[in-house]
């Protein structure tokens, strides 16, 4: 029998797992020591906070359903010969819905038409051509930015970054966290480099938080921001909260269908490593038993307003963190994110 920990949020995780599993659930950042002891498997999404140290003997695998896996201590986890596996690309359509809605929302707001602005795309991986794909099939001009891969001659029609900043109108972050190395990506985008942002442009950060950094972000004021994620997360700041035009609570993937791809696609790994089947599922209805069905609209731009609208998901974190005690922060955040309602995807694709 194959023992799992996992965390409460892995979606489709009882209904995929065959009966023969055990399962054994934590919530929240902190996975207890307890629950480890005689584990096989770790599944966990990109809160948790993983110690390679504290992990016993019997743990041969670990899952992260997010598509990264810069909050795990990978070279320890290898040292152990522990296998890791995440899921790249289980939430792309979901955070380019999130992206679009912003944008649409955004130039509706400023008196902007859509098919006159010129999106940035900085990092083009999973995320990043997928937006890229989507935006142009909508009539959005893209520019596209991606150091290492048109270094190893992945990407053709790379821009350098600054020039991506200087001539778009929205810029989207889609980087993994670097720290170390050629391509570091922490503060990518520091007070130099925002300074140079249009004027009454909008960012968008849905990748990492430590990609941008709140001292640059609060000295140039010149542009608008949206933030799914932040520097120092879970804590934000009343400040950043004042000088970002929309927050979320790092909720930018959180569909339905993302959120199934991702359970779905480590559990692949983890059948594969421990020699069991996955449950047959019907997706669809499974999916609209969790989160209703699929949005419809007049137009492309109204299906993904009505997909993902964001007015509401800003307002309510605002409500909750701004003017709260430091320490009470990091809980408010975590309950405002654990309690985001489920979206569906504004198209089908494959899961």
């Amino acid at each position: 029998m194959t023992v799992f920990v996992a965390d409460e949020g892995l979606l489709g995780l009882t209904e995929l797992v065959p009966s023969d599993c055990e399962l054994r659930w934590y919530s929240g950042r902190d996975i207890p020591r307890p629950l480890l002891d005689g584990a096989d498997a770790l599944l966990v999404r990109s809160t948790a906070r993983v110690s390679a140290h504290n992990l016993p003997e019997s743990i041969r695998y670990i899952g992260t359903a997010t598509i990264g896996t810069d909050h795990l201590p990978l070279k320890q986890l290898f040292d152990r010969h522990i296998t890791v596996a995440s899921a790249p690309g289980c939430n792309a359509f979901a955070v380019t819905d999130y992206v679009l809605s912003h944008l649409f929302s955004w130039a509706k707001s400023r008196g902007r038409t859509v098919d006159d602005l010129m999106l940035g795309i900085i990092g083009v991986g999973a995320v990043g051509s997928l937006l890229n794909a989507r935006a142009q099939a909508m009539g959005i001009g893209t520019l596209l930015s991606d150091q290492p891969r048109f270094d190893s001659g992945d990407l053709e029609n790379h821009v350098p970054m600054g020039d991506v900043v200087r001539q778009s109108d929205v810029i989207s972050l889609h980087v993994p966290r670097v720290t170390e190395g050629h391509y570091i990506t922490d503060r990518l985008l520091d007070e130099k480099a925002l300074s140079r942002i249009k004027r009454h442009g909008l960012l968008i950060n849905a990748s990492r938080g430590q990609v941008l950094h709140e001292h640059d972000l609060l000295k140039q004021t010149h542009f608008d921001l949206v933030l799914d994620v932040f520097p120092n997360e879970p804590v934000i700041s009343d400040a950043l909260i004042s000088r970002s035009w929309r927050i979320s609570p790092h909720i930018a993937g959180h569909s339905a269908e993302g959120k199934y791809r991702g359970t779905k696609q480590i559990l692949q790994e983890a059948a594969s490593l421990f020699s069991f089947e996955l449950n047959r599922l019907d997706e669809e209805a499974f999916l609209e038993a969790v989160a209703g069905a699929r949005p419809s609209g007049h137009s492309s731009m109204d299906t993904i307003l009505k997909a993902c609208p964001m007015a509401e998901t800003d307002r309510v974190l605002r409500e909750r963190v701004f003017r709260a005690f430091e320490m009470e922060k990091p809980d408010l955040f975590d309950e405002t994110r654990k309690s985001y309602q489920l979206r569906r995807e504004s198209e089908l694709y494959p899961l």
